[in-house]
C-alpha cells in the first residue's frame, strides 16, 4: 500500500509511506509463473530465481511509490495500446506493454514465444502516461499565482489525451460498462485476440505444472496452489470478453469537447464476444483437464474446481447491469444494438449445443455446466437477484430449452437421467410458488483500490476447489 497525506489547501504531500507485506513476494511468484513463464525459461522451475523476484519486488515498489505521490490507479490504460502491439518486440522496448505502472496490468500473457520479447520488458515500467501525469500534477506555471489561474494552461495540456489515447486516465462512472477499464488485463483494446493468445501461454505452463513444483522428497502443496493460479487466470482472461458484452468505449470529456462520453460497442464485436465464450469457456477446456495433476491434489474435486471457474465467467456475462445496459442500448440504438434477447439465445445454443445431435451424449463436465446455467438462472428469477425487466427473458430461454429438451434423444442412460432432471427443474423455475423474496442485503460493489487505496493493490483471485453443486 502507498497512503498519503496531504494537504488540502495546496495539495502538497506532508506524509508518505510505503508499506509491505511480505506475501507479495508469493503472490508475485504466482503471476510471474502464470502469466509469462512460457516467455521467460529462468521463470518455468520454482522457486522464482533471486534476480526474478527482485526485479518483481521493485515492480511493486515502484507502484506504490506511484501512490506515495499522489497518482491513483489507472485501469483504462492498458486498452489504449493497439493490441498487436503486444506482441511488437520493438514497441514493447521502447513504450512497454502498458503505458503506466499505476493500471493492474501485471505481465505481458499475450507476447508468445516466437516474438522473442525480451524478459526484462514482460514487467510493466514507467511509461508514457506516468511521464504525461507528473507533468501535469507538478509542472511549474509561471505566471500563476491561484488554482485557477493554472487551470487554462491544465486543461490544454490535458487535451493531449483526443490525440494521443494513451493518455487517458479511467472515465468517471463507466466501471462495470467499459471493458477498457478492467483490472489484470493486458491488451484488452481486443479483448478476445488477447485471451485467445494467453490461453496458449496458459496451455504451455500446463505442459510443465507438474515438473516446475515438484520436489524431491517433499509434499505437492505447490503443485495444488499453482494449479489453482493456472485455473484463476483462465477464469479472469475469460471475464475481460465477458464484459464486452452490453459494453461501452468511453473517454472523459467536458464542455468544449466534441462528442459523447459513451459509445456502445458494435453488435458483431459483442456477438463475436459471446462465440468466443461458448467455444472456450463453456466448452470444456480440456488443457485443464490433467489426471497426473488431479490424482496428485485431492481424490475428487475436479468437476467442481473447473464449475467454479465456468461459472465465474458465466455470472459475470448474466450480472443484471449488463442486461439492464443491453435493454437500454436497444431502446436507444434499436437495431444496431445486440438485443439481450438475441444474447440470451445465443448463450443458451452455446451451452446446450448437444441437443441438437440426433442422439445426444452429454459428459460429466459439460453436465455440470448446464446445471450451473440453471442454478445462475433460477437465481435471477427467483432469487436473489430477480429483477422485472430481465425477468421475461429468462422465462422465454426456459421454455426454448424445455423445449429443446423434450425432443432430445439421450444416447446413454446418465444422459437420460440428466436431461429428465433438466426437465423437472425447468418446470419447478417456471412455477410462481418457487419465486423467493429478494434478499434485502446491501452489497458493496465500489471500484476496488480507487475510491479506497488503502484496501491494497495486491488481490489474489486463485480458484480452488469447492464441493460439487
Amino acid at each position: 500500500m502507498g497512503p498519503h497525506i496531504s494537504d488540502p489547501r495546496t495539495g502538497e504531500i506532508l506524509d508518505a509511506d510505503i508499506q509491505m507485506y511480505h506475501n507479495v513476494m508469493n503472490l508475485n511468484k504466482h503471476w510471474y509463473f502464470v502469466q509469462v513463464s512460457p516467455l521467460d525459461p529462468r521463470a518455468q522451475q520454482l522457486p522464482l530465481a533471486d534476480d526474478i523476484a527482485g526485479r518483481l519486488l521493485e515492480y511493486v515498489v515502484t507502484h506504490e511509490v506511484g501512490h506515495s505521490l499522489g497518482f491513483q490507479h489507472n485501469m483504462k490504460a492498458s486498452s489504449m495500446y493497439p493490441q498487436e502491439k503486444m506482441r511488437d518486440r520493438e514497441w514493447i522496448k521502447k513504450m512497454g506493454h502498458v503505458p503506466t505502472l499505476m493500471d493492474y496490468s501485471r505481465f505481458n500473457y499475450v507476447a508468445q514465444p516466437e516474438d522473442k520479447i525480451d524478459p526484462a520488458d514482460l514487467v510493466p515500467r514507467i511509461g508514457p502516461y506516468d511521464k504525461w501525469a507528473t507533468m501535469w500534477g507538478y509542472k511549474p506555471i509561471p505566471g500563476a499565482k491561484t488554482p485557477d489561474d493554472e487551470k487554462k494552461t491544465l486543461d490544454e495540456w490535458a487535451r493531449a489525451q483526443d490525440t494521443t489515447p494513451w493518455l487517458r486516465f479511467s472515465t468517471a462512472g463507466s466501471h462495470g460498462a467499459d471493458p477498457g477499464e478492467l483490472t489484470e488485463a493486458v491488451g484488452d483494446a481486443d479483448a478476445v485476440a488477447s485471451t485467445a493468445l494467453g490461453m496458449k501461454n496458459l496451455e504451455r505452463v500446463m505442459g510443465y505444472l507438474l515438473k516446475a513444483t515438484t520436489k524431491q522428497g517433499e509434499p505437492f502443496e505447490e503443485l495444488e496452489e499453482m494449479y489453482a493460479q493456472v485455473l484463476g487466470q483462465w477464469s479472469r482472461e475469460m471475464g475481460h470478453v465477458a464484459a464486452i458484452v452490453g459494453g461501452v468505449h468511453s473517454q472523459q470529456k467536458h464542455g468544449g469537447q466534441q462528442g459523447v462520453i459513451f459509445t456502445t460497442i458494435p453488435k458483431a464485436r459483442q456477438a463475436a464476444a459471446v462465440g468466443f465464450l461458448n467455444a472456450n469457456a463453456f466448452r470444456t477446456p480440456k488443457f485443464l483437464i490433467n489426471p497426473e495433476i488431479a490424482r496428485r491434489i485431492e481424490p475428487d474435486g475436479l468437476l467442481a474446481r473447473l464449475q467454479t471457474a465456468q461459472m465465474s465467467v458465466l455470472n459475470s456475462a448474466l450480472s443484471n447491469a449488463r442486461l439492464v445496459r443491453m435493454l437500454e442500448q436497444e431502446a436507444l440504438d434499436g437495431a444496431k444494438a445486440y438485443k439481450p434477447v438475441d444474447f440470451l439465445e445465443d448463450l443458451r445454443k452455446g451451452i446446450f449445443s448437444e441437443l441438437s445431435a440426433p442422439k445426444v451424449s452429454i459428459d460429466a463436465f459439460r453436465r455440470n455446466t448446464q446445471r450451473g446455467y440453471l442454478e445462475a438462472v433460477n437465481d435471477r428469477l427467483n432469487g436473489t437477484q430477480a429483477n422485472a425487466q430481465i425477468r421475461p427473458l429468462y422465462r422465454a430461454e426456459l421454455r426454448a430449452l424445455a423445449a429443446d429438451v423434450a425432443k432430445a434423444q439421450a444416447a446413454d442412460r446418465t444422459t437420460k437421467a440428466h436431461l429428465d432432471d433438466m426437465r423437472d427443474q425447468i418446470a419447478k423455475m417456471l412455477d410462481p410458488k418457487f419465486e423467493q423474496r429478494p434478499s434485502s442485503t446491501v452489497t458493496f460493489t465500489g471500484r476496488r483500490g480507487v475510491a479506497d487505496d488503502e484496501q491494497g493493490c495486491w488481490p489474489d483471485y486463485a480458484i480452488h476447489g469447492a464441493e460439487p453443486r
